[in-house]
């Protein structure tokens, strides 16, 4: 993805938007509310104006975490395709990888062929085994493609979040035989910098192949295959794009305190939950079978924490749980669409799309920022637990900080 993180200079994930600069939630000459009474006024998924937390001259410290394999879901393997991002060199294989029976997340994340954009961007499943392969999607998340990249991946979150499926009727392959993976993505026609992004989840019983390409709309997309050359990580003449591909075994996470002990307590003040940066949250790797390679992803795009966090209040406070961009000094990073799942509290329980102000599709940098679920101290519980189902949102720059802010309820 052109602008996903902070390494933007190495994985170009996500263009800006040409379409027109929606009004900021807030013009500049209305007076700023504290932020309190905001929170306390806001509904899920309203942008607030932080400017009181200063977060363009002062850190605030953030807990530390320690990210596990999540031991209740079930073995995924994980294909990811976003690298090249780009089709700039012209038709070819994205992505081939073998993958044995069972569940498979596929993620992709791919833009056209910059001179030559009437193309289509597609997937196939080859029956590699010798029996009859039976093929059922658990979750199906295809978006409309299109130039507004924060937009497309945060609808694609939102439906992956969700289990969206509206295909779930049982596909069969003999041995040999190859079909179209999503017959929606094989339809589109693309155009100039449109981002096509599919994120899949099947399960199949046999071994099989799966191949991610490009190539011209009239060809048939079962036997190309045969015929495209397989791209490169890095194109020739080109810098490296996206943020990876290739088999990873481990997409599913929980993030907690590194330390079981602790809880956080809204006496504390400000802190932040910080995952997928990079650096104290290692990227996983994967094995790349077409150039025999392992990589990473860099991004964690296409995988799932469920951050946890204990909690308490002895002061009184409220606690609110927003989202905040503080990449305050990239062009890039101006914009961030994200969906997030969030356990109950004042707010339901369930998928999150930030923002949900009308006429708004993403939220701006600091000092803007999305509150996603508001808490209330239970006074019959001494320490309390939330959870943030959390994906890193492509075409956004990582890492996107949970904020931890108390409030006075009152």
């Amino acid at each position: 993805m052109q602008i996903k993180t902070v390494l933007c200079s190495i994985m170009t994930a996500c263009l800006i938007s040409a379409l027109p600069v929606v009004a900021n939630a807030q013009e500049k000459d209305e007076p700023i509310q504290p932020l309190g009474d905001q929170i306390r006024a806001s509904h899920q998924g309203s942008i607030l104006r932080v400017d009181e937390l200063g977060l363009d001259k002062k850190t605030y410290p953030s807990i530390s975490m320690t990210r596990t394999n999540d031991p209740d879901a079930p073995r995924t393997q994980f294909l990811l395709s976003d690298m090249p991002e780009y089709f700039r060199t012209g038709d070819g294989i994205a992505l081939q990888e073998r993958v044995q029976p069972g569940i498979i997340r596929l993620y992709t994340y791919h833009v056209p062929t910059p001179e030559d954009s009437v193309k289509k961007i597609s997937a196939v499943i080859e029956n590699r085994g010798s029996d009859v392969l039976s093929f059922k999607f658990r979750r199906y998340a295809f978006p409309e493609p299109g130039g507004y990249y924060q937009v497309v991946a945060a609808n694609a979150m939102r439906d992956f979040l969700n289990f969206n499926n509206p295909y779930p009727e049982v596909r069969y392959l003999n041995p040999g035989q190859r079909m179209v993976l999503d017959p929606n993505m094989d339809k589109v026609v693309t155009r100039k910098d449109m981002l096509v992004h599919g994120w899949y989840e099947f399960e199949i019983d046999q071994p099989a192949e799966v191949t991610v390409f490009q190539t011209d709309v009239k060809d048939d997309s079962l036997t190309i295959v045969d015929h495209l050359a397989k791209h490169p990580r890095k194109l020739k003449g080109w810098h490296h794009s996206g943020s990876g591909r290739g088999t990873f075994l481990n997409s599913n996470f929980v993030s907690m305190p590194s330390d079981p002990e602790y809880v956080y307590d809204t006496a504390e003040g400000i802190k932040e939950v910080i995952v997928a940066d990079g650096k104290y949250d290692r990227w996983i790797t994967g094995y790349d079978q077409i150039q025999r390679v392992v990589g990473e992803n860099r991004g964690h795009y296409g995988t799932l924490y469920k951050i946890r966090v204990k909690w308490k209040s002895t002061d009184g406070r409220g606690l609110a749980l927003v989202f905040c961009n503080k990449h305050l000094n990239s062009k890039w990073c101006g914009n961030v669409g994200l969906a997030a799942g969030v356990s109950e509290g004042d707010f339901p329980s369930g998928t999150v799309m930030a923002p949900t102000e009308e006429g708004r599709l993403t939220f701006k940098r600091y000092p803007e920022a999305v509150i996603v679920q508001r808490l209330t101290p239970d006074p019959e519980k001494e320490v309390q637990e939330f959870e943030v189902l959390f994906t890193p949102p492509g075409a956004s720059c990582l890492p996107v900080p949970l904020v931890l802010i108390p409030y006075d309820i009152k």
